[in-house]
């Protein structure tokens, strides 16, 4: 694969306009369409030791949103590349001059009688999203009600996400596009806390060298869900939830994981270890991504997606096949 010089890009005219929370960005041109730079964040080893580093962030973003690809979900278009002496990722910009992207956390604040009230039903939390609130908006908040799909999306989007370890599917990175055409759903974007970017090389390294330690870091993984509003929810917490729409999407995504795999596997090997003399993705981390979609899948996503299949021949349901397609 190949790492983009992006050193001579102008900036565009949307640079400063971009929000969330996972650090600098900046707006550029590309080949005349206009892009957004990701830079990594720094973080420090520890109090005593000063010297800077930077978490893996770019390369997360950038891996997470190709495997969204080639599952076959919409999702920004990302590349890798250099810039003011950092790899980046850089993210085509989801708009156009016609159109403008609406996230949830705007969705949310529209009006509905009966959504209100049963908002006012459930515990809320400042630090995480609420499951429950969300499943409400699914079915009663009238903007959200009207795009084909969403609900679709939104569950595919928590399997994947637990797939890939994407914690912060919070309520500024996912929502829809507005256009002279009505609202669309939007691809997916803002997959930069995939793989754990923020766990030191050294962490990695003692995972690798222990499979008890291994199975328990890649597994008992949290999501940005809270389902009591106090804590975050595991991830296979989140599976086993008996709702009809997540169970769906876990008979729809699992076999394509399954099938799409290795090509999941060499698409993360191909990532070079350094480009323009700085690192991209060390052996270490290269070897750790490809394990840990490997033993979720077996782990988490096979068991849960084999329970929902027995159920469904148990209870006479044997109207799909193995891979939970309509025969």
């Amino acid at each position: 694969m190949k790492i983009y010089d992006l050193q001579n890009c102008s900036i565009s005219d949307r640079n400063g306009t971009y929000g969330g929370n996972s650090g600098s960005k900046e707006g550029i041109f590309l080949d005349g369409a206009r892009w957004m730079v990701k830079y990594p964040q720094c973080t420090r080893k520890s109090s005593i030791n000063t010297e800077r580093s930077y978490n893996t962030s770019p390369v997360s973003e950038y891996i997470g949103s190709h495997i969204y690809h080639i599952l076959g979900i919409p999702v920004h278009e990302t590349i890798l590349g250099f810039r003011d002496n950092y790899i980046v990722v850089a993210c085509k910009d989801l708009c156009d001059d016609s159109h403008q992207l609406i996230e949830f956390r705007q969705l949310k604040n529209t009006y509905n009688r009966e959504l209100h009230e049963k908002l006012e039903e459930i515990q809320s939390s400042r630090h995480f999203t609420s499951l429950k609130a969300i499943m409400l908006h699914l079915d009663y908040n009238p903007v959200m009600k009207s795009i084909p799909k969403m609900k679709d999306r939104f569950w595919d989007c928590v399997v994947i996400d637990g797939f890939i370890n994407n914690n912060d599917r919070n309520n500024e990175n996912w929502g829809l596009l507005r256009g002279p055409e009505g609202d669309t759903l939007s691809p997916v974007y803002d997959n930069g806390a995939s793989f754990s970017p923020n766990v030191p090389e050294e962490e990695l390294v003692e995972r690798l060298r222990n499979d008890d330690m291994f199975v328990q870091s890649v597994t008992s993984i949290r999501t940005a869900y809270t389902l009591d509003g106090n804590t975050s929810a595991f991830f296979s917490q989140i599976l086993e939830q008996d709702i009809p729409e997540l169970n769906e999407a876990i008979i729809r995504v699992v076999p394509e994981i399954k099938d799409k795999l290795p090509e999941m596997k060499e698409m993360i090997l191909e990532i070079p270890e350094r480009g323009f003399g700085h690192s991209v993705l060390s052996p270490i981390r290269n070897e750790e991504y490809r394990k840990e979609l490997e033993l979720r899948y077996e782990k988490i996503l096979l068991p849960q997606y084999n329970k929902l299949m027995g159920e469904g021949r148990e209870n006479g349901k044997d109207s799909k096949d193995e891979y939970g397609k309509e025969k």
